[in-house]
């Protein structure tokens, strides 16, 4: 889930939000709309149910994308779960909903 971006962006060969080699042309993206927030994408993933989520920007120690592999309500999914996600790119969370629920 991450934030709208213009098509171009996505016809290079290899795209990745997560590759801080993209990271400079992603943020030359930035607009007014995406106010003070920091996240700007983030994965789900079913088998361990452990999240990572970008800022874009790589700082000392930190290269620019941390996971989240323990957070409240972490489960995995099957074949069969339905998964939806909400990223709310004010707050900076994602809420990840299983055969929907919480």
């Amino acid at each position: 889930v991450a934030r709208p971006m213009p098509k171009p962006i996505f016809d290079r060969v290899y795209f990745c939000y997560f590759d801080s080699d993209h990271f400079d042309t992603l943020l030359a993206e930035r607009t007014d709309e995406w106010g003070d927030g920091n996240v700007h994408a983030c994965q789900y993933f079913c088998r361990h149910g452990g999240a990572i989520c970008t800022s874009f920007k790589e700082e000392e120690g930190y290269r620019g994308y941390y996971w989240n592999r323990s957070w409240e309500g972490k489960e995995s999914s099957m074949t069969g779960d339905a998964i939806g996600m909400l990223l709310n790119l004010d707050e900076g969370t994602l809420t990840v909903y299983k055969n929907n629920r919480r």
